[in-house]
């Protein structure tokens, strides 16, 4: 028995509309095209599918059971071609990527707002977690991507430097240094400091710096995202040096944002894992992070 989908497809359409007139012009084919498919049809399955009566087709019994299974594949089919349409439109895709706070307030949102417009149709998950150690565990295990301020030393992972620019120090508007072309470090000496959280290895570059010129801070506030940090230096809190753009500083009301003279830089390092081979969703987006994605 040679079935063809062709076949079957006119079945199905002559028992809804009636007739091989109607069935002719909604298949976009003549009605001797669909006359000849419903005989092969019936000379494959030995029995009649029809009945007339007068310028309609009348299914007969046994065309009725048949129209069920019919109609079961006919749904299957479809919902393969939905399938094969979502997963070409990455429908299927699922991308996860986990980022340190120091990257919650630009780069990570950036990098997923590129992706969202170049894949629309993929589903993006974005995590924060405290410190550099643990988003390289969490690469380890699941996430498709991390983002931390270095290059990791595991050597399971490769990476990419998306962002590497110049530090800042961040002051309140009309504070005395505002004025000041570039900060150096002995002028902020006993200034109330807003750091990172202790676990970020940004500030302990930073603090590691400050120690080797003997300079001392008033440590009395700390958070974990760079634009957490730049909300209390504009409430006159005090003042920080934190890795973003110049760019993005500059968006936030109240804060004041200076070159700071120190062999300090702010990285922004994406990487993954190289025990699995990327998915063509997560390729996708490290292509973006490659081709669309510099510091302002």
């Amino acid at each position: 028995m040679k079935i063809t989908f062709r076949q079957v497809d006119a079945f199905r359409t002559v028992v809804s509309t009636g007739t091989v007139t109607e069935a002719a012009e909604m298949l976009g084919i003549s009605q001797p095209a669909v006359s000849r498919l419903l005989s092969d049809l019936e000379g494959e399955v030995g029995f009649a599918l029809f009945q007339r009566s007068g310028r309609v087709l009348v299914p007969t019994d046994e065309a009725r059971l048949l129209v069920q299974e019919v109609r079961q594949a006919v749904s299957g089919m479809e919902h393969i071609k939905q399938a094969v349409t979502a997963i070409g439109k990455f429908g299927h895709a699922r991308l996860s990527l986990v980022t340190t706070p120091a990257f919650a307030s630009q780069l990570a949102p950036d990098l997923i707002g590129t992706f969202a417009t170049t894949c629309p149709d993929a589903m993006a998950r974005l995590e924060f977690e405290a410190n550099d150690d643990t988003v390289e565990w969490m690469v380890s295990q699941n996430y498709d991507f991390g983002i931390t301020s270095s290059v990791p030393s595991n050597p399971s992972f490769d990476s990419l430097i998306i962002w590497d620019d110049d530090v800042y120090c961040v002051l309140p508007e009309g504070h005395p240094l505002a004025d000041k072309p570039i900060i150096q470090a002995r002028d902020l000496a006993d200034e109330s400091f807003i750091s990172y959280m202790s676990s970020s290895r940004f500030r302990f570059e930073v603090d590691r710096f400050f120690e080797a010129k003997s300079i001392s801070r008033s440590m009395k506030y700390e958070t974990r995202t760079t634009d957490g940090i730049c909300r209390l230096v504009a409430r006159g809190l005090g003042v920080s040096i934190v890795g973003s753009s110049k760019g993005y500083l500059e968006t936030i009301p109240g804060c004041v944002a200076l070159p700071f003279a120190a062999p300090l830089n702010f990285k922004a390092v994406l990487f993954w894992s190289k025990n699995e081979p990327l998915s063509a969703v997560a390729q996708m987006f490290l292509d973006i992070a490659r081709g669309s994605l510099s510091p302002d």
